[in-house]
């Protein structure tokens, strides 16, 4: 059994909230021990002879309001049912207006809120859209305010505290996926919601408790009907949130659950948090098992065990008893109970010795671990310059792999909401890949360009308390597109590939605008001067703004120094929501295209960085690999190749590329482009030889801990593209091409011959074609090229049905929202739609890494043809016309099966469905309806199984 377990993405503040303490004594801690106390003489829970029984019911709500206990929702729509504790007598009351089920009802002066909750029939079940309110004294149901819709959701954690109502967890879809760490405020006078920071896990299923001013979210799980793990993907770790200090507390070992289950109770009782009941697949009953944890020692105990295991229901205290009714008394459905027991509530909770907590951090595998550590006093100006004699490493030990990653400096350890540019935090930031226990020993040396030097030894020792310690690593809980629920990208033959996995990805995207972090909202960020000059877009003095994506920004969504950052964000949203999964964009500028972009304090000294600036780019850049967006760093400009060490990789290159790749090379989907357009043309003469572009890749792979893929954009036509590109086959450091074409026409071809040429040479490339032209036109808007119709035919397809590893987008040059002033991605939205189609087809049906172009074996001289002989082929046909498919050297029957390109949906039949190897077959023709006589169209040929 997996269990899913704590967000670690970046604990940076949570790490300096421990203070040095934690720092210095991360490695001499002991483990924790779980006390179990005796049972009180009669200490036990006593099941109620009732006078009548309530409907049988689970996933219901369960709560005390003065001196009556209400049992209410659950599956189907069920009667309220009132239970009076002195007479043990159970009344039937109203229903709820709607089916109701999966929620922790709370009191709230004289009525209960419902919220949190699900409604409709397993496993597509829909999250409440609105509070509903129970007034018991009038026995009466009414709607509350709206519920946000991009923050509803089932399921969830529920409690009331200081006249506020929160809710934490839950899951959006229903029990098929959707599991969210969410953390929201609402206040039942006024309506208002306010979205807090997420929790560290992202559980359902469970309840919560506030006791000392302090939240606890224990038990859960991450339900997941879609992978089969419905029930298995358990929370081990629990959650404390402080309300005076406004922020989650580290999660650490000794804040595991004994008894690992879901649809628990849970409430507070004098210093305890006290969890029981649930479901798990560990057993076929229902949980019985009722455990304590101590928020002062912040220890387990063992309470008395229920008389009856059962989930879904909830506890309630009256006058020293809590009580536990209804639910199910084995996982899942049934059977639904209709007893009630009780146990006496202890006076005071008992003395025991104290105990050595457990506090080594735990994180999540994927999870960005930012390590803070207290260094040097210094600033970006300092005469002693940080950045360059000063340097920073730490070494990762796990048992099966170590990892020497280096850090940086980091001013006050906050500055992207500060703007700092002086102070002591010295940070690191590592992605763990494996689960289970690691050790890290890191080093602060001070010396003149030490920053250049990997002797690890060399300089003089700069004192770092807690240079030492360890962590706890386990599974990732993310789901969806987010990178860390898939690990690190690698080149692999020629494509796309996770490492961890071995599951293929295949990349559409933008490429434009360039200088997408020309932003408004950075620290240190402006234009040089506007440009206007032939055979490049023009630009005014204004930088980007993005404001037509301030809608799509969401509460919860990240920002910084108060609203900053908010279109950026949002247009991340935008584009991860058309299906989107890549973004190109330029990292320096300077005497480039845009002179907007760099990563240096002042863009004439290359020596020092911008704190700040880099932190709020790796506020982006998180969201961005949250959101499943591939980074696609590009280093340099053509124009720009010369700027540091006159091309070589010398001291400056190496310091600029070090810094990036400390700040930003832990991210997972990550690939280094080594400069737009490299190499000398006839408009570009001056510019990086073979050696300082063999030079350069080398030093990237080996200065990058992570290993991601190094490509090379091109030239436009030959011969200087291959010129350039003639030289470098072969070479191992470069794993691909970051592919640009002038005439899209030709596209697919040059595609299929730079793979040929690679894999004649030895070493495979990865081909993405990034940038069509013609340089002054690219990709219109939508207003301008409503289906993008050569687009699709030549590029999007006719690339990907060639081999190309992926597509990006170019604005151009001359169009009005060009490559450098772009500002809303909304105006190509016909275009990520065509694209999204292509990549669905591709996932859904084609094992395409194992697959060759095979474009001659279709009678059509406009088809593309992608194919793993005898297997399986996918054909794009420019027309509807009928044509044939070569299936002489195939054997057995095949099915045919019909994608329309312009529409996407379900594969469909055509005139013919059937037909056999061993000749030339017609395909037919499409499925019956009313299209265009030009409609051109894709055709999946696969092998019959039984062939």
């Amino acid at each position: 059994m997996r269990n899913r377990q704590p967000n670690s993405d970046t604990i940076t503040s949570s790490i300096l909230s421990f203070g040095s303490v934690w720092i210095a004594a991360c490695v001499c801690f002991m483990l924790l021990q779980s006390t179990t106390v005796a049972a009180q003489d009669g200490w036990a829970w006593e099941t109620i002879d009732a006078v009548g029984e309530p409907t049988a019911r689970h996933e219901a709500g369960f709560v005390a309001y003065k001196d009556k206990l209400y049992l209410i929702g659950g599956r189907r729509i069920n009667p309220t049912d009132e239970f009076d504790p002195r007479s043990n007598t159970w009344t039937e009351k109203s229903p709820p207006p709607i089916e109701l089920h999966h929620f922790q009802p709370i009191v709230v002066d004289d009525a209960i809120y419902l919220m949190g909750a699900m409604t409709g029939g397993w496993p597509m079940e829909k999250p409440l859209d609105r509070v509903i309110i129970y007034y018991p004294e009038r026995d009466e149901y009414a709607y509350g305010h709206p519920i946000p819709a991009h923050r509803q959701r089932g399921g969830a954690g529920v409690a009331y505290h200081n006249g506020k109502i929160y809710l934490v967890g839950g899951i959006t879809n229903g029990h098929m996926d959707g599991y969210r760490p969410w953390f929201d405020e609402y206040d039942p006078e006024t309506g208002v919601w306010r979205t807090l920071p997420d929790a560290p896990n992202a559980r359902d299923h469970f309840q919560v408790a506030v006791a000392n001013n302090r939240l606890y979210a224990f038990a859960g799980r991450t339900s997941s009907r879609r992978t089969g793990e419905d029930m298995s993907l358990t929370v081990e770790y629990g959650n404390v949130y402080d309300f005076e200090r406004g922020e989650w507390l580290p999660v650490t070992k000794n804040l595991a659950l004994p008894t690992l289950r879901a649809g628990n109770a849970a409430f507070a009782w004098q210093n305890e948090i006290v969890i029981g009941g649930g479901e798990s697949m560990t057993q076929e009953a229902a949980h019985l098992e009722v455990e304590a944890y101590n928020v002062e020692k912040g220890t387990w105990r063992t309470w008395p065990a229920l008389e009856r295991g059962r989930h879904g229901s909830g506890f309630a205290v009256i006058d020293d008893y809590v009580y536990k009714a209804s639910g199910s008394g084995n996982r899942g459905g049934g059977p639904e109970l209709t007893s009630i027991e009780r146990l006496k509530l202890p006076n005071a909770n008992p003395v025991t010795e104290a105990d050595a907590l457990d506090r080594i951090p735990v994180f999540q595998q994927w999870h960005t671990v930012t390590l803070p550590f207290s260094g040097a006093q210094t600033a970006e100006d300092a005469a002693d310059n940080p950045f360059l004699n000063y340097r920073l490493s730490v070494d990762y030990i796990h048992e099966e792999t170590q990892y020497t990653i280096r850090g940086f400096y980091a001013a006050d350890g906050n500055a992207a909401e500060t703007g700092a540019d002086a102070g002591n935090v010295w940070q690191v930031r590592f992605t763990p890949d494996r689960v289970g226990s690691w050790r890290y020993v890191a080093r602060l040396h001070q010396g003149d360009n030490i920053a250049l030097s990997d002797n690890l030894t060399e300089g003089t020792a700069v004192d770092l308390p807690g240079a030492e310690g360890s962590f706890v690593v386990v599974p990732s809980d993310k789901d969806g597109v987010d990178f860390r629920n898939h690990g690190r990208l690698e080149a692999h033959e020629g494509f796309f590939r996770f490492r961890h996995s071995g599951e293929y990805w295949l990349k559409g995207g933008a490429d434009s605008p360039e200088n997408l972090l020309a932003y408004e909202d950075f620290d240190g960020t402006y234009r040089l001067s506007a440009s206007a000059d032939e055979g490049e877009a023009s630009t005014t003095d204004q930088i980007h703004a993005y404001a037509p994506h301030l809608e799509d920004w969401k509460s919860g969504d990240p920002t910084w120094q108060g609203e900053k950052g908010k279109s950026l964000i949002g247009a991340v949203n935008y584009l991860a929501s058309t299906g989107m999964n890549a973004v190109y964009f330029i990292v320096m500028n300077i005497e480039g295209d845009g002179k907007d972009v760099w990563p240096y304090r002042t863009p004439d000294d290359f020596t020092r960085f911008d704190v700040s600036k880099l932190a709020q780019w790796e506020v982006v850049f998180q969201h961005m690999q949250a959101k499943g967006i591939l980074l696609h760093v590009v280093l340099q400009e053509t124009e720009n190749e010369l700027m540091l060490d006159g091309g070589d990789t010398g001291p400056m290159r190496q310091l600029y590329l070090r810094e990036l790749i400390a700040r930003f090379g832990h991210h997972l989907a990550l690939k280094w482009n080594i400069g737009e357009e490299n190499g000398p043309a006839s408009w570009t003469p001056n510019a990086q030889n073979d050696r300082q572009r063999r030079d350069m890749a080398s030093f990237i792979k080996q200065a990058d801990p992570y290993n991601h893929p190094v490509l090379l954009h091109t030239h436009s036509h030959d011969p200087e593209r291959s010129n350039i590109l003639s030289q470098i086959l072969g070479f191992e450091d470069l794993d691909g091409l970051s592919l640009q074409v002038d005439k899209r026409e030709g596209a697919a071809t040059v595609v299929e011959t730079w793979r040929e040429n690679a894999r004649n040479a030895g070493h495979e490339w990865l081909v993405s074609m990034d940038e069509i032209g013609m340089w002054h036109t690219g990709a219109l808007p939508d207003s301008l090229d409503p289906d993008h119709d050569s687009l699709r035919q030549y590029v999007l397809w006719g690339t990907l049905l060639s081999g190309a590893a992926g597509v990006e987008w170019y604005f151009g040059a001359n169009n009005l929202h060009n490559d450098l002033t772009s500002e809303d991605w909304r105006r190509r939205a016909r275009l990520w739609e065509l694209t999204d189609y292509a990549l669905t087809f591709f996932n859904a049906n084609l094992p395409y890494w194992e697959m060759q172009p095979m474009h001659n074996i279709v009678s059509a001289t406009d088809a593309y043809c992608l194919g793993k002989r005898g297997e399986v082929y996918a054909i794009y046909l420019a027309d509807a016309a009928e044509h044939t498919i070569d299936l002489r050297a195939a054997e057995g029957g095949f099915s045919l099966q019909w994608y329309n390109p312009l529409t996407g949906g379900e594969l469909r039949e055509g005139t013919v469905t059937t037909i056999q190897g061993g000749a030339m077959r017609s395909l037919g023709s499409p499925p019956p309806g009313s299209y265009p006589s030009n409609q051109d169209w894709v055709i999946l040929v696969k092998k019959n199984q039984d062939s």
